[in-house]
């Protein structure tokens, strides 16, 4: 843990008791809601919730009365009704494991849960479903892969999570997003996340790269996928994770990304709220925090390897985002060589809240297109995408810096 978290837990505590979840990160609830979160599951947790130590247990409580419920709709026939409510219950007890530190145990039988729900979800999804598991440097990568109903190889999507997100968290959008698309998905709980953290494969500073490359090697095999056309949406630390990808290996044909992690880490570490420092510590395998700070956080960056990237780029970023910086988006973005757009959302924080549906919608569209070779070669894009519905073509700056909000 690192010595602000240590130092200033309490401080959460209190204003997550006061505030509640928007205190973490505001308008977060509408973007979960997108993903697959029920909003009134959320809303019966946090009822229960004046510490982040009770967050656990009112998860766990809510996700066993969903999860009994999709039995019983299962048994009486109601196939999607119940496939519904297993995401529901797959998501809550995700929350519960997320919890846990690797090799504690309840970390481990909260992880049960998540699979025999998702094992449900399965069974009763009309397309079909698979569970990857890949060798990886001596551990093993967990992933979910989703099949559209088509006889023709389909272009892949890897969808990365957030350093507190996991594979299940793309369920619902692999389903509604991209499948109906033509797209196949592959949901994939990186080095440091979910299922693979669970079983003892930590992050590196560049290891996550490596570590979809070698997804890739196994999925680009199959009859089912056009090799030819691979795609990534990465959110959160997804898209920093997901440009590094695309910087490294040039099968990846289009980048989207999303809540950019788009600058140095000095800002996410140390002066955010300090989850997330000790987080992803714990997603490392470190406990000392200097030695953390100058084995893995001095050495993290995405801005020396974009100009690598030859597949075309989109970044989305709300304009009040709490964990990067717009001067250091639009100094990335600069950076990137490849064709690209950039939107920025007014008024929005890192989770996007207020825009979750047309992000999430936005970032599939783009991707088809992309992934169609139908973007202009070499074309850069900003626009300011305003609450009200006026768009600012052709630069993403807001125009209130230049007082020209009301010309």
């Amino acid at each position: 843990m690192s010595k602000r978290s240590e130092q200033q837990s309490w401080v959460v505590n209190t204003l997550l008791a006061a505030s509640g979840y928007e205190v973490l990160h505001p308008e977060a609830r509408h973007f979960m809601a997108e993903i697959g979160y029920d909003p009134v599951d959320f809303s019966r947790v946090l009822d229960r919730v004046k510490t982040a130590a009770q967050s656990a247990k009112a998860f766990s409580e809510i996700g066993r009365e969903v999860e009994r419920k999709a039995a019983w709709y299962a048994g009486e026939g109601f196939t999607r009704a119940a496939r519904d409510l297993y995401v529901r219950a797959s998501l809550l007890y995700g929350q519960v494991q997320y919890a846990f530190a690797p090799g504690d145990p309840r970390k481990n039988a909260f992880r049960i849960e998540v699979n025999r729900c998702t094992q449900k979800v399965i069974e009763l999804s009309e397309e079909r479903m698979e569970r990857i598991e890949v060798e990886f440097e001596g551990k093993t990568l967990y992933a979910i892969a989703h099949f559209p109903n088509t006889t023709e190889p389909a272009p892949l999507v890897l969808l990365l999570p957030g350093m507190d997100m996991y594979k299940e968290d793309w369920t619902k959008v692999a389903q509604q997003y991209y499948l109906p698309r033509g797209f196949a998905v592959l949901a994939v709980d990186g080095p440091g996340q979910g299922e693979s953290l669970g079983n003892g494969l930590h992050v590196t500073v560049d290891n996550y790269e490596r570590a979809m490359s070698r997804l890739i090697d196994v999925l680009a095999d199959r009859p089912e996928i056009d090799a030819d056309r691979i795609g990534i949406w990465g959110c959160s630390m997804g898209s920093y994770w997901g440009l590094r990808t695309a910087a490294t290996d040039g099968r990846i044909k289009a980048v989207a990304t999303a809540m950019g992690c788009y600058g140095d880490m000095q800002t996410i570490f140390e002066k955010a709220q300090p989850g997330f420092k000790a987080n992803f510590m714990k997603m490392s395998g470190y406990t000392d925090e200097a030695i953390f700070d100058a084995e893995v956080a001095s050495k993290m960056g995405v801005a020396p390897l974009v100009s690598n990237i030859e597949a075309p780029v989109l970044m989305a970023y709300g304009e009040f985002d709490e964990l990067s910086t717009l001067e250091e988006t639009v100094g990335l973005f600069d950076k990137i060589t490849s064709t690209k757009r950039l939107m920025i959302f007014e008024q929005e924080f890192h989770a996007l809240g207020g825009v979750g549906a047309e992000l999430i919608g936005s970032a599939a569209d783009w991707l088809e297109v992309a992934l169609a070779g139908k973007l202009g070669d070499g074309e850069a894009r900003q626009d300011y995408i305003g609450r009200d519905g006026l768009i600012g073509r052709g630069s993403g700056i807001p125009p209130w810096w230049t007082n020209a909000a009301g010309n």
